[in-house]
């Protein structure tokens, strides 16, 4: 696996590549919040996480890949503009949206598609990132934080007040996302995953056995494989957003736990 520093739009990011021989398709995986607090009350020196799932889940992927580190992340934190905000209240603001964003069009071959594939808080920046994007998109979260207002709410922290929300400000029509949560997750609870599923005309799985990071990296490739196998039956469509696509998608054939596929009925 390679790594570079790639100059965004307001940022410099840390950039991992592995298998990028030119092919049709590039996987792009961004990484949840790591540690932006200390006991909850003290802003992290580094928000840099210790134990990165996302890089993680790359390495294990067979794809043509690159994984963008987040704004002041990942010895990025000297760099100009570099500010506590950028990693609390600013997390998913539109300077961070934007730097990653010319960092995507800096990396991205013409006409290359594009699978963006966020964890957690990554999620919620791999949402936004994917409305203003062009051309072939898939967007995959996993444990996504999708509806920041009713998250912060939820765990009565403070408002992210200079960061955008996916749930009011994003519009994937004719793009075809999957949601995926798990059913003992205690950071993002699986209700807010598929109400926001529900109501942007995506899809939504529940894993039964799974927490917020138990146990995506164990069964990463199968599912990531049976993903993208499905994708063949989903195209791009201008009505995409509005349907709720009622789906099992995960068999025993892949070793790997069976998702709820939870429908519009619901």
């Amino acid at each position: 696996m390679a790594t570079q520093i790639v100059a965004g739009k307001s940022f410099d990011h840390r950039v991992f590549t592995q298998h990028t021989l030119p092919n049709d398709s590039l996987h792009i995986y961004i990484e949840g919040d790591g540690s932006p607090w200390i006991g909850g009350n003290t802003v992290a020196a580094d928000p840099t996480p210790r134990n990165p799932l996302a890089l993680r889940l790359m390495a294990k992927s067979p794809y043509n890949s690159v994984y963008i580190g987040r704004p002041c992340y990942f010895d990025q934190i000297t760099t100009k503009l570099c500010e506590p905000r950028y990693w609390t209240s600013a997390r998913y603001s539109e300077a961070v949206v934007n730097s990653m964003l010319a960092v995507i069009e800096r990396l991205r071959l013409q006409g290359q598609r594009l699978v963006l594939i966020g964890y957690s808080g990554g999620a919620t920046l791999a949402t936004l990132l994917t409305e203003r994007l062009d051309g072939d998109l898939l967007l995959i979260t996993i444990a996504g934080n999708l509806d920041i207002d009713r998250w912060t709410s939820h765990h009565g922290y403070l408002p992210l007040h200079e960061s955008l929300n996916p749930a009011k400000t994003v519009s994937l029509k004719g793009v075809r996302h999957v949601h995926l949560a798990a059913e003992h997750d205690r950071v993002i609870p699986k209700e807010q995953i598929k109400s926001f599923a529900k109501s942007h005309g995506g899809e939504f799985q529940v894993f039964e056995s799974y927490n917020h990071r138990c146990c995506w990296l164990e069964h990463w490739p199968d599912l990531l494989k049976t993903l993208l196998a499905e994708d063949k039956y989903f195209p791009q469509t201008t009505s995409a957003s509005d349907k709720h696509w009622v789906r099992q998608t995960i068999g025993a054939q892949h070793h790997v736990p069976k998702a709820a596929a939870v429908g519009s009925q619901e």
